[in-house]
Parts: C-alpha cells; sequence; structure tokens
C-alpha cells in the first residue's frame, strides 16, 4: 500500500465520530473488565465462606477430629479450589469475549461459539465430577482402613497404609482414564479404537512382564489376607526365618543365622505362620528299658508343675503324653506344653534341662551310647601284633596296629 492511500485511510479514521466510537468501546471494555473483576472477587469470597476451613486444634468445622468427619477438610479444600480456578478463568474469558465484540471483532461464529461453550462446559462438569468421585472414593478408602485398624485391629500400620495407598492410587487412574475417555467423546473421538488398542497393548505388556504381574498381585492378596505381618516368624517361599519387609513385589525374610532372604511374592505359594495363637513346645525323654515307666512320668508330671509356676512363657501346665516310641534302646515319652509363639523353643530347651536334671535326682537312666573294649592275654595271641575288638553302639572294629 502507498504512503499517501495509508495517510488518507488514517485520516478517515480519525474523524471525530470515529474517535468518540474508539472512546466509548474503550470505556465499555474497561467497564466490562471492572464488573468483571469485582464479581470474580465477590464469588470468591463467597465460596470462601460456603466451603470453609476452620481448624480448632486439628478439629472440623463439626468439632469432630479431623479426617474423621464427613467431609475432610482436604476434600473441602480441592473443592474450593477447583471452583474459584474455574470462575477465574471461565470469567475472564467470557469477558475477553464480549470485549471483542463491543470492537466488532469477531472470531468465532455465534454457532460455533454456542458449540464451543456447550463442549466446554460439558469438559468442566467430567472434570469437576471426575474430581469429586476421586475425593469421595479416597475418603471412604480411608475411613474403611481407620476402622479396620482401630476397632478390629486386623492389620499392622504399616500393611494398612501400603494397601490404603495402592487403592487410593488404583481409584484416581480409573476415575481419571474414565473421564479422559469421555472428554474424548465430547470432541467426537472414536474411543472404541482406543479401548482395543490399549487391550491389545496391555496384553502385550502382560506377556512380556508376566513374573512381575504375577509378583504384584501375590503381593496385594498377601497384605489383603494378612498371611503375615514384619516381625511374624514364618516359613514361606523355602525360607525359615523372621519377616522384615513386606513389600507388593518381594519379601524379606532375615534366617536366624542372619541371611537375609529376598523372595519375590510370586514364588511364595505356601505360608506356615508360627506366631498366629499359641504353640505347642514339645519335648520327648527317652529312658533306660530297665527303668520304671510310671515312675518316670511321674517325676515328668511334677516337673512339669513346677517348670509352669517358674516360666512365664508357659500359658498352662504341660502335660506328659505318655509312651510313643519303643526305640533301639530307649522308651521315648513325650510331653507338650502351651507356650507364647515367640518363645516356645526357648521353652522346649529349658524344659529339657529341668528333665534331666529331674531324672538324675530320681536316679533314672537315660541311655546313652556306650564303648566297651576287649584285650586278650598276650601268651594265648598267635599274631605278632595282637588283635583287638572292639564293641560301639552295636558293630565291631579293629583299630590299626601300631
Amino acid at each position: 500500500m502507498q504512503p499517501e492511500m495509508l495517510l488518507v485511510r488514517i485520516k478517515d479514521w480519525l474523524t471525530p465520530q470515529n474517535i468518540q466510537a474508539f472512546l466509548t468501546d474503550l470505556v465499555l471494555s474497561g467497564v466490562v473488565l471492572a464488573v468483571t473483576y469485582i464479581l470474580i472477587k465477590i464469588l470468591t469470597r463467597l465460596l470462601g465462606r460456603l466451603l470453609k476451613d476452620d481448624r480448632h486444634g486439628g478439629k472440623e468445622p463439626d468439632g469432630t477430629p479431623e479426617g474423621k468427619s464427613a467431609v475432610s477438610g482436604s476434600f473441602i479444600r480441592s473443592v474450593r479450589i477447583l471452583l474459584q480456578t474455574l470462575l477465574l478463568y471461565g470469567g475472564y474469558f467470557m469477558a475477553a469475549v464480549v470485549i471483542l465484540e463491543i470492537f466488532d471483532f469477531s472470531i468465532i461464529a455465534p454457532g460455533d461459539l454456542k458449540s464451543l461453550g456447550t463442549k466446554a462446559l460439558k469438559i468442566i462438569i467430567i472434570l469437576v465430577g471426575a474430581r469429586l468421585a476421586v475425593n469421595f472414593g479416597q475418603l471412604a478408602v480411608k475411613h474403611i482402613f481407620e476402622k479396620q485398624e482401630i476397632d478390629d485391629e486386623l492389620m499392622t500400620t504399616r500393611r494398612a497404609q501400603t494397601l490404603e495407598v495402592l487403592l487410593r492410587s488404583a481409584l484416581t487412574y480409573v476415575i481419571f482414564f474414565i473421564a479422559g475417555l469421555m472428554v474424548l467423546q465430547v470432541f467426537n473421538v472414536n474411543t472404541s479404537a482406543i479401548l482395543a488398542s490399549a487391550g491389545i497393548l496391555g496384553l502385550a505388556v502382560g506377556f512380556g512382564a508376566q513374573n512381575l504381574v504375577k509378583d504384584v498381585i501375590s503381593g496385594f492378596f498377601i497384605l489383603f489376607e494378612d498371611q503375615f505381618n514384619v516381625g511374624d516368624y514364618v516359613q514361606a517361599g523355602g525360607v525359615v526365618g523372621t519377616v522384615e519387609e513386606i513389600g507388593l513385589r518381594t519379601c524379606k525374610i532375615r534366617q536366624w543365622t542372619g541371611q537375609l532372604d529376598v523372595i519375590p511374592n510370586g514364588e511364595i505359594t505356601r505360608v506356615t505362620n508360627y506366631n498366629r495363637g499359641q504353640m505347642l513346645a514339645v519335648v520327648v525323654v527317652g529312658i533306660a528299658y530297665e527303668e520304671d515307666i510310671d515312675r518316670a512320668i511321674a517325676v515328668l508330671k511334677q516337673e512339669c508343675e513346677q517348670a509352669y509356676r517358674d516360666i512365664k512363657a508357659i500359658l498352662d501346665v504341660p502335660r506328659v503324653h505318655g509312651v510313643t516310641e519303643l526305640a533301639d534302646s530307649s522308651v521315648n515319652i513325650r510331653t507338650v506344653a502351651p507356650a507364647q509363639p515367640d518363645e516356645y523353643w526357648a521353652v522346649e530347651r529349658e524344659l529339657r534341662r529341668r528333665f534331666k536334671y529331674a531324672l538324675d535326682r530320681a536316679g533314672i537312666e537315660i541311655p546313652y551310647p556306650r564303648r566297651v573294649l576287649y584285650q586278650r592275654d598276650e601268651d594265648n595271641q598267635k599274631s605278632a601284633n595282637g588283635q583287638v575288638e572292639a564293641e560301639a553302639g552295636g558293630y565291631f572294629f579293629e583299630p590299626g596296629t601300631g
């Protein structure tokens, strides 16, 4: 465009009527911005009062401890911040559209603007609904685990926290995934193809990482079913020891000799827990065939009563079952004692010690291997080196010459 033509257009535009119309539009735009700002401030404060989050010593507005009310403080804050953000951006967006209309500058046709506004409103409703569903779901999960932990005492704090975080995360991902699909449907996107692709991708990942998936699923059921807790003495995955850590993929068990075994949860197919309920300390004592069995049983019973009075780990008077086996060189008598789960090995050791001393005091012999040596008369020996026969445990041997 030539400079002369440009100057002519500028002069035509700078007429008093055009300048007055421009100033009028500018004033109206300022009024729109001011009114929008005032309305946003008023509505923001109104939302703040309606969704007020008072805290007085860690308590909710109704006086109940924080986290125990029907609607938690964190949920109220999330809803308030979400609505205030939507109000702020939505208000200024509408103000910008009105200002553009004032200046006769239309970037969107009225029909398109209506369609876009409808879609935007649907998206906002979907996102707000998803956020509300996530908060209500997380609150429900939190209350469920708090009730089980406090009232029923079914799980340890560590186990409850692990399961709570897992379920809350899974709930959040599922709800927002569904919300994302609904948003795509608003824009007329074919979500069936996306779901089919996601299913094929999930199947491929499942085949490639099936051991990992198996470990995670097994770990979830170990925690959910409370098969064992940290500190329990268990036999799992071919290892016997104390559980030091339980995770979604692995468990750590330390043997009594100090070795730490890290076992994938998928390999734990059977668990023997030695810390659920009272255990039975089993002690088998053998006496010689020549001894009086009834007298030996009476001595053991008397010692059991004394042990029950002396040892706190024994929960009831030990019972002498009687003769359980006629072995090659002994008559075996079995005694059982109900004991605390983490003390029954010590109870077994202490009962063996007491039974040994009690039988010794009563003069009752406990058989043990013996060795008797026989030496021939040297005058009758025909061999230059001699021969020694020894009997040990029912067999003979000839020592070397020397």
